[in-house]
C-alpha cells in the first residue's frame, strides 16, 4: 500500500546516518528516499520485510538477490530519474550537495572499480534499520534471518551488507548474526566543509555453498 511504502521510505531517511536522519548530511530527504528505498521497492518487494508494532513500521530490511541486476536498474532507470529531480529541486545550487559531490570524487575508485566487481556478481546484499526506541529488541535480527532463508531458498550463496566502520553497533550486530568482513575500503564524506576519513566494510554472509 502506498501508505506502508511511505512509511518505509520516512524510516529509511530517519535511520540513515548511522541511526540518525538523513539530512545529517544529504538536505533533500525525497531523493534520499529515492535513492535508499526505490529498487526495492518498486523492483523488488518480495524481498523486503518489515517488523510492525501497533500497525507502525518500525524496522524493516531491503533486501536484493541480484547484485547485477541491482546496479543495471539502479544506472540505466533510477539514476537518470533522479537526476532531472535533483535539478528541478534546485539542489545542484547547495553547498552540501558540492561538497558531497566533491567526496564523490574522491572515492572514486569505491564507486567505479571496487563497486564495479560487486554489482557484476548474482549475490545478494542488504539494508538493514531499526527505529531508535526499538532497538535491542531482537527485531533486526529476526529481518536478517527471514531475508537469509528467502535467500537460500533461491539458492544465493551470500548476502553483504556495506558498514561504516566507526559505527561499531552495526559491526557487532552483523558479526553476531556471523557476516564477517571480506573487503575494506577508504572511504571520503564531507561534512560542514571537513573531510571526514572513514573505511567503508564489506559484511558478507555464506547462505549456502555453491
Amino acid at each position: 500500500m502506498s501508505e506502508d511504502r511511505a512509511a518505509l521510505r520516512k524510516l529509511c531517511c530517519d535511520v540513515a546516518d548511522r541511526g540518525a536522519p538523513i539530512e545529517n548530511f544529504f538536505p533533500d530527504r525525497e531523493i534520499a528516499a529515492d535513492l535508499l528505498t526505490k529498487y526495492y521497492t518498486d523492483y523488488e518487494p518480495q524481498s523486503t520485510f518489515v517488523a510492525l508494532c501497533d500497525e507502525r513500521i518500525v524496522g524493516y530490511i531491503n533486501g536484493c538477490m541480484d547484485n547485477r541486476r541491482y546496479g543495471l536498474v539502479v544506472f540505466w532507470l533510477l539514476l537518470p530519474a533522479m537526476l532531472i529531480k535533483a535539478f528541478k529541486h534546485g539542489l545542484f545550487f547547495r553547498p552540501e550537495i558540492r561538497q558531497l559531490l566533491c567526496g564523490a570524487l574522491k572515492n572514486w575508485r569505491r564507486i567505479f572499480v571496487w563497486r564495479k566487481k560487486s554489482f557484476h556478481s548474482h549475490q545478494g546484499h542488504l539494508h538493514v534499520g531499526i527505529a531508535g526506541d526499538y532497538r535491542g529488541q531482537q527485531l533486526g535480527h529476526n529481518l536478517v534471518n527471514t531475508l537469509a532463508e528467502r535467500a537460500a531458498g533461491l539458492g544465493i550463496a551470500e548476502l553483504a551488507a556495506s558498514v561504516h566502520d566507526a559505527n561499531k553497533s552495526a559491526g557487532g550486530f552483523f558479526e553476531a548474526l556471523g557476516f564477517v568482513v571480506r573487503e575494506r575500503y577508504p572511504m571520503v564524506l564531507i561534512r560542514d566543509g571537513k573531510e571526514e576519513h572513514y573505511h567503508s566494510l564489506l559484511y558478507v554472509k555464506t547462505i549456502s555453498a555453491h
